[in-house]
């Protein structure tokens, strides 16, 4: 099996990343990184490092208006 993370000594200051998010969102990132070649933390970064941000640094995707906790979208 290919060893798909990044080479040892690679990273300047590695940190755990530990957040709670929906099982089924990880488990599609984990398999989106698997069929890329790419360690999910990998991935991660690439993803962080090249996000399309706005002249107000939000990224280009995100809503303008974003629901508040506990409350739905009208």
């Amino acid at each position: 099996m290919t060893d798909r993370r990044l080479p040892y000594g690679t990273r300047v200051d590695p940190v755990k990343f530990g957040i709670r998010v929906e099982r089924r969102n990880k488990d599609r990132f984990d398999g989106l990184a698997r069929d890329l070649g790419l360690s999910s933390a990998a991935l991660f970064d690439l993803m962080v490092e090249n996000l399309e941000l706005d002249d107000q640094g939000r990224p280009t995707w995100l809503p303008d208006e974003l629901p508040k906790d506990g409350e739905l979208p009208m």
